[in-house]
């Protein structure tokens, strides 16, 4: 049996401040009395009236917040939206999931008819990558530059970067010469930032405006 006490300026007082906690009736309530109470003098040194109560029950908890509301998942941007139409409309098996990276959107597709995709070096990746950006360049022309990317697939094209990349980074290692490479866009750029950062003491840098820059290889520090 639980034993709950409650204070209250005099002895109804307390008895219904303990009825209103645990839920019953006031002719219900088994209490004993722990303090008289005191009105004092002048409001000074009184106590209240304190009871103790005997019951069977629990007193009533508290209603609990309501859980939070899972979080909604982000809108795909309007290139995203506008690509997934596209292949609904070309009957093709794919999905495409967004992911900002590095002042671009990267959109990743995966499904069963990624070989078609990845046909002749990535034909149809590049083509589809290629109107994309021309719709958004003109539809949405603040919006970043897209870039498709096909789960499991390196193109050549990737390859010849790469090796760019290192060729480059090598030279200006030995010679310590900076070294700027042609005009690429952002992921081809990206790819030779993270190719250079396999040499020890060379940084890049982009310079110039626009969709198109270059990357310039240099000794860290210069």
């Amino acid at each position: 049996m639980n034993a709950l006490e409650f204070d209250g300026k005099d002895l109804d007082d307390a008895l219904r401040a303990a009825a209103g906690a645990l839920g019953v009736p006031l002719e219900r309530l088994d209490y004993e009395l722990v303090e008289g109470g005191r009105k004092g003098v002048f409001g000074l040194g009184a106590r209240p009236v304190r009871i103790r109560v005997r019951s069977d029950a629990d007193p009533p908890a508290k209603a609990s917040a309501p859980p939070p509301a899972p979080a909604l998942p982000e809108e795909p941007s309007a290139a995203t939206s506008t690509l997934r139409r596209m292949i609904e409309l070309m009957g093709l098996s794919l999905a495409a999931e967004e992911v900002p990276r590095d002042g671009t959107i990267e959109i990743v597709l995966d499904g069963p008819d990624r070989p078609r995709l990845t046909a002749k070096d990535g034909e149809l990746l590049d083509a589809l990558e290629f109107v994309l950006n021309r719709m958004a360049r003109r539809l949405w022309p603040d919006a970043p530059p897209a870039r498709l990317v096909c789960r499991g697939f390196t193109s050549e094209r990737d390859v010849d970067l790469v090796a760019l990349a290192r060729e480059v980074a090598s030279q200006v290692a030995r010679s310590g010469q900076a070294k700027r490479l042609h005009a690429m866009n952002p992921y081809e750029r990206r790819v030779v930032h993270v190719t250079v950062r396999e040499f020890a003491g060379l940084t890049t840098i982009s310079e110039g405006d626009g969709f198109l820059k270059r990357v310039r290889v240099q000794k860290a520090g210069s």
